[in-house]
């Protein structure tokens, strides 16, 4: 082991990379880390099997009334901070916590998400329970100066931090997510492509739409559904993939007049498989940190239908999608969908001209700029 390694303590609720997204991003980063040879140390109250580096068990914390949320979450934070400083040089945290060397806040700004959900909703309110508490946190971390340095996986985040908490700009450092570009090309739609499509039951000439997350409500699958009930002319199959409760979407589709043979629901479909797949990508997104399904569908050569809200909407332009400007305009999502089909259907998407757009946004690069910052604060 080198002389500058590092003692690196990851601090998360659940170390359980399986879950995707914040995840899985993590589990890419503790791998990076330990090929380069500093030692990963993960903080969590559980782990799944196989999960990279040294696993530390930290017991959530309770209030006098059982298992209050804002307290709990509080009280898990600072164990999880006393935990780390015994063994490590410098700390990392995805969630909210009293203090922590590098902040890498996947949701971005927790204040930004809480806009998205009243844009969506149309209602604004007090935040209460556990959102108050993931605010005062995010208070202490970023305009108290308890992360030492705040990666932003977006320009939105880097934007959304430096309005709500003016004077962090100088802690703020965009680092764009990277994706596995080796493990998702447009090359595999001819093999895992068709090889899920025979598996679902799909035929060969059906357009395939895909919607990806385990939010649905965020990501605008009611609005999605409400859209495609107005293209019953037009021959499509949506996959949903991912969304927890399924039996709940599947009685919305069904109350849109969508019945199993248009809208699939999946619990979990590898990336690689998925994108190789989709002929289109709809995520009506009310507000997302980065949105790495964009990322890796146009890894895969596939054009995405988006909103402005989402962090990589800027790389959705001309021949690589369409960026809405609100998801509640089901009329205008249906219209963008049904123009997208026909250019599928014409055969009328430049595949490498699409994967081109991410081409820098590979592991490694990424990965790398993240161990820079950990360097930095560790020296």
């Amino acid at each position: 082991m080198g002389a500058g390694s590092l003692s690196v303590g990851i601090l998360i609720d659940r170390w359980e990379p399986e879950r995707g997204g914040a995840e899985r991003c993590l589990a890419y980063l503790a791998g990076h880390l330990e090929r380069k040879g500093h030692r990963v140390h993960a903080f969590a109250e559980r782990a799944s099997a196989g999960a990279p580096g040294r696993f530390h068990r930290v017991k959530g914390g309770t209030s006098a009334f059982g298992l209050l949320r804002g307290p709990r979450e509080r009280a898990l934070g600072r164990r999880l901070v006393a935990a780390a400083r015994q063994e490590c040089d410098v700390t990392l945290g995805i969630r909210h916590l009293p203090e922590v060397d590098l902040f890498w806040p996947h949701g971005g700004s927790h204040l930004g998400a809480l806009a998205g959900r009243a844009r969506r909703t149309g209602r604004t309110s007090e935040p209460t329970g556990r959102h108050r508490t993931f605010l005062e946190l995010e208070r202490e971390l970023v305009a108290g100066g308890g992360a030492r340095s705040i990666a932003c996986v977006s320009q939105l985040v880097e934007e959304e931090f430096a309005r709500f908490y003016p004077g962090c700009e100088e802690r703020l450092h965009r680092v764009p997510n990277g994706i596995d570009l080796e493990a998702i090309t447009p090359e595999r739609r001819e093999h895992e492509g068709r090889a899920l499509r025979a598996r679902l039951g799909l035929a060969a000439d059906v357009p395939v739409l895909v919607f990806a997350g385990r939010d649905p409500l965020g990501k605008g699958l009611p609005q999605l559904l409400h859209g495609l009930a107005r293209l019953q002319d037009e021959p499509w199959c949506c996959l949903v993939a991912g969304v927890r409760q399924p039996a709940r979407w599947r009685r919305l589709a069904s109350a849109s007049g969508l019945g199993p043979e248009r809208v699939l629901f999946e619990p979990f479909v590898p990336a690689p498989e998925l994108f190789a797949l989709a002929d289109l990508v709809v995520i009506p997104t009310w507000r997302d940190a980065c949105l790495l399904a964009i990322l890796e569908s146009l890894a895969a050569g596939v054009p995405v239908v988006t909103t402005r809200h989402a962090g990589a909407a800027h790389l959705v332009s001309g021949n690589a999608g369409t960026v809405l400007d609100e998801p509640g305009d089901v009329e205008h999502l249906s219209a963008v969908v049904r123009s997208w089909l026909e250019r599928v259907r014409a055969g009328d998407v430049d595949r490498a001209d699409l994967r081109a757009r991410v081409a820098s946004r590979g592991l490694t690069p990424w990965l790398d700029q993240l161990e820079e910052l950990l360097l930095e604060l560790a020296t």
